[in-house]
């Protein structure tokens, strides 16, 4: 930015991008507002913004509308989860300033980082920026900025523009997160209620639950299995799967032959299982309303019903939560497991949670053995690809924004393929830059 006005340019371009994230009434209008001020200013010719599970550090969402291609992004998820390269978003979090800079990371030899020599590389680009998004309660998201090589290289003042926007940028993220503007028909954010007989029909229902049972995958697929993992001594992860449908019994409930949700019968069976406490709670992705959570308890026959089964949205970080209870963690081992995922070493964890190095080593294996995984990359990986990345998919289209002008970069000296902009009606497709 040394050509475009210095620190003074700098310091307007920070302006604005914090005033288009302050003014924001949505994570959508977030994302739209900051590339708005950024994309112009800083000459990027790729961009993404992505929303972080702050327990976890994993990629929940975001806008990608001007990412790399979808073809390449089967192999950007197994850089970033399995392979690993320089910059993941936990490395970021332990920097005083979460700013990385590619080249810079790889000492000017960019083949050495697998994302630029498989993806970055060919499609044309020169250089990555990141920044992590945080503010004193955490990290909330990520902006991934990139330059084709037609534009000048980041300089000094770029990084120290990126730095300085991740505090109010993350605080702005957090503040949606916290906040998120109730609709125009707020019914369909209420909870909901249903009550299910000895074999599993519908007794009663509330008006809303047929608009949050709308929005459920067809797989219903939970934590650990194609079914459901739930929270609860008699349930592990990837038990067989609970089809119990019976036909609807009351006018309150779906019609004739419907049935509910594959995740409902298996809250409802696994809390009546022998042995299973008096009420279980359950983890869904609907495909409009985000995470869902499902709370069933064991009734004593109150009007002919069995089991009540609560529908209301997951609350901000439960998915460590629900993971630590779908593959049996203990306390001691869920607080190793969340050091792992942000990226500490066995020395750091044992200074961090006041063990020896050996006991650390030992409950690793334990979470390893209760994972199935052989390695710390392999949990990353498991644990990003059995409940992170199935929510990246969208099986609708998303509402569509302008994107903001940038430059296209050139074609580059030896024949590669041009990174393909996706058109506005595009579904963004799946990251985890």
């Amino acid at each position: 930015m040394g050509g475009l006005g210095g620190m003074a340019r700098s310091g307007r371009v920070r302006d604005a991008a914090v005033r288009a994230a302050v003014s924001a009434r949505s994570v959508e209008d977030f994302f739209d507002g900051v590339a708005g001020a950024l994309v112009p200013a800083l000459r990027l010719d790729i961009w993404a913004g992505i929303t972080v599970d702050p327990e976890t550090l994993m990629n929940t969402g975001g806008n990608y509308r001007d990412a790399v291609p979808a073809a390449l992004m089967p192999r950007m998820l197994d850089i970033e989860y399995r392979e690993g390269d320089v910059n993941a978003l936990p490395d970021l979090a332990r920097r005083p300033v979460p700013v990385g800079l590619l080249s810079q990371e790889v000492g000017g030899r960019l083949e050495h980082s697998p994302r630029y020599r498989d993806i970055a590389g060919p499609l044309g680009f020169r250089d990555e920026l990141r920044v992590l998004l945080r503010d004193r309660h955490g990290a909330w998201g990520a902006l991934v900025l990139g330059r084709g090589h037609d534009a000048p290289a980041f300089e000094p003042v770029d990084l120290a523009l990126a730095g300085a926007l991740a505090q109010p940028l993350g605080n702005a993220l957090r503040r949606l997160h916290l906040t998120r503007q109730a609709q125009d028909d707020p019914s369909p954010t209420a909870p909901g209620m249903v009550l299910l007989d000895e074999e599993y029909g519908v007794v009663h229902m509330t008006p809303t639950i047929p608009m949050w049972f709308d929005t459920m995958s067809p797989s219903g697929a939970l934590l650990g299995g194609p079914a459901a993992s739930l929270t609860g001594p008699s349930v592990l992860p990837g038990g067989p799967a609970v089809s119990l449908a019976g036909p609807a019994r009351s006018d309150s409930g779906p019609p004739p032959g419907d049935v509910l949700p594959p995740a409902v019968y298996a809250v409802a069976a696994a809390v009546r299982a022998p042995g299973a406490d008096s009420s279980l709670t359950s983890w869904v992705h609907s495909r409009t309303r985000g995470q869902v959570r499902l709370h069933a308890w064991r009734m004593d026959g109150l009007s002919g019903a069995r089991v009540a089964v609560v529908v209301e949205p997951a609350g901000p970080g439960e998915h460590v939560g629900l993971i630590v209870a779908a593959y049996g963690l203990t306390a001691r081992e869920r607080h190793i497991t969340q050091l792992v995922l942000r990226g500490h070493s066995t020395a750091e964890i044992a200074h961090l949670a006041g063990l020896s190095p050996h006991t650390v080593q030992d409950h690793l294996k334990s979470v390893f053995d209760k994972t199935g995984v052989r390695s710390r990359r392999d949990l990353v990986a498991t644990l990003f690809t059995r409940h992170y990345e199935p929510a990246l998919t969208p099986s609708t289209p998303p509402p569509t924004h302008a994107s903001p002008p940038r430059p296209s970069p050139p074609p580059p000296s030896s024949p590669r393929p041009s990174p393909p902009r996706p058109s506005p009606s595009s579904p963004p497709p799946p990251t985890g830059i």
